[in-house]
């Protein structure tokens, strides 16, 4: 199964339903499940530049690193062209809040997604892996 490696929090923020896309410098053809890593390394100084963050994950030392914690749909992958793409309307601000949606980059979207119960460790990799 496809697999992608994110940092905390995003990746609690992705299985927990916050976070319904991922911004990235690149494409995928693939489409549908996709199980999501929450890597070792941590994105914690943006914890605290983010107050949309905190009503969803309080305790951000208490995020599983290093684990496979749930699964998304990947739905489409969207080229963001500039500021004022139909797409970027629609979306919400603390959506908005969570990528980086400037030209030229790639939004996956996803839905229903599923946090596990229990995290299974595992070694991240870079781009779409398979587990």
């Amino acid at each position: 199964m496809k697999v992608l490696s994110l940092l905390q929090p995003w990746a609690s923020l992705v299985v927990l339903g916050h976070k319904k896309i991922e911004t990235r410098s690149w494409t995928t053809a693939y489409r549908g499940p996709l199980l999501i890593h929450a890597s070792l390394g941590k994105s914690g100084k943006l914890f605290a530049g983010f107050p949309e963050i905190r009503p969803h994950i309080p305790a951000f030392l208490a995020l599983p690193f290093g684990a496979i914690i749930g699964e998304v749909w990947l739905e489409e992958v969207i080229r963001f062209e500039g500021g004022a793409d139909d797409f970027l309307q629609a979306i919400t601000l603390e959506e908005k809040a969570f990528g980086d949606f400037s030209a030229g980059r790639y939004g996956f979207v996803f839905k229903n997604a599923v946090a596990f119960e229990e995290p299974i460790p595992a070694k991240g990799k870079l781009g779409l892996w398979e587990w």
